[in-house]
């Protein structure tokens, strides 16, 4: 607790917290480029499972660069998110199960993308990938949903408070 207390009083800790402005402008850009990474996901899944059979899987491939660019911005705003209140998330295992659903869903969107470059999808591979999409679905659902969860379920918001 004494190492998160000394963080919260660092000048940009503070900042962060109590500058309207840059909480709330990085919480933005957090919410946009989860929006962007998770419509992304979503989108390759469903045509992996099948519900739009119609678009065909290499055009998506190119939606990667931005797909990693928003995954950069969702990185750096969560950083300073988590520096504005890092007793709030690191005493919280909400913040722990969105950070491991995040790891494996981008763990998995990197499997798909590299497998999407190298060649087409063949009948007997379709299984597989449509379960894989089916737990990629279910790991952004969980990333947003323990996202959401952390503004309610902190029992610590500044561990300086109790030093």
């Amino acid at each position: 607790m004494q190492t998160l207390s000394r963080i919260e009083e660092t000048a940009l800790s503070i900042w962060f917290r109590e500058s309207g402005a840059a909480f709330f402008s990085t919480l933005t850009l957090h919410s946009l480029a989860m929006a962007i990474v998770v419509g992304i996901n979503f989108a390759i899944a469903f045509r992996l499972m099948g519900w739009v059979p119609q678009f065909a899987l290499s055009p998506y491939s190119r939606f990667y660069r931005i797909h990693w660019m928003g995954v950069i911005v969702i990185f750096l705003s969560g950083a300073g998110l988590l520096l504005a209140y890092p007793a709030k998330a690191l005493t919280n295992p909400i913040f722990y199960l969105k950070f491991i659903a995040l790891t494996i869903g981008l763990i998995i969107a990197a499997w798909i993308q590299n497998r999407l470059d190298r060649s087409s999808i063949t009948e007997r591979e379709h299984h597989k990938f449509k379960l894989i999409a089916m737990a990629s679905i279910l790991l952004w659902v969980i990333t947003i949903t323990a996202g959401r969860f952390l503004a309610y379920t902190h029992s610590v918001l500044l561990a300086s408070r109790f030093f």
